[in-house]
């Protein structure tokens, strides 16, 4: 019993997985919905121009597709320190536009409210969820794994 309190109960396996998968789909439904869905799309394109991005024309599409291609190849595990990689890129400026903008909506009312705001919003937890992907790689349930048997069988 004490072993379990102080490590936990293991299988970190199945729960780095769990993490990825649960990161990649996130990211891959939230860019299929903005490309594909009509309303989705233009609700995206209005945010981007209300916060003053650059070349709306270029990111209302290159910003759904980095979503949805690095979420899938997140979500599969293929190449997926690299993929979350890119995916903490755009989640770090959402974080700077449209959470800065959040943030002060919230009316935080001393620093530690502040801080509390922040952790609050969705975009610090996949940010979190990101980061462990790219420091844990894909793990053994993942075709970064399979890639890897692969080539140590080649080079072996």
């Amino acid at each position: 019993m004490t072993h379990i309190l102080f490590n936990g109960i293991g299988w970190t396996d199945i729960a780095l997985t769990l993490n990825r998968v649960a990161v990649g789909m996130f990211f891959m439904f939230s860019g299929y919905h903005k490309l594909f869905n009509a309303e989705r799309h233009r609700v995206f394109a209005d945010e981007l121009r209300s916060l003053h991005v650059p070349a709306v024309g270029i990111n209302q599409w290159r910003v759904p597709l980095i979503e949805f291609s690095a979420g899938g190849a997140v979500l599969i595990g293929l190449v997926a320190p690299l993929a979350a990689f890119g995916l903490l890129v755009l989640i770090l400026v959402a974080d700077a536009t449209s959470g800065r903008a959040r943030i002060r909506a919230f009316k935080p009312i001393d620093r530690a409210d502040r801080i509390d705001d922040w952790l609050y919003l969705p975009e610090t937890l996949y940010a979190v969820m990101l980061i462990v992907v790219i420091s844990a790689g894909a793990g053994p349930y993942s075709l970064d794994a399979v890639v890897l048997s692969l080539i140590d069988h080649r080079v072996g």
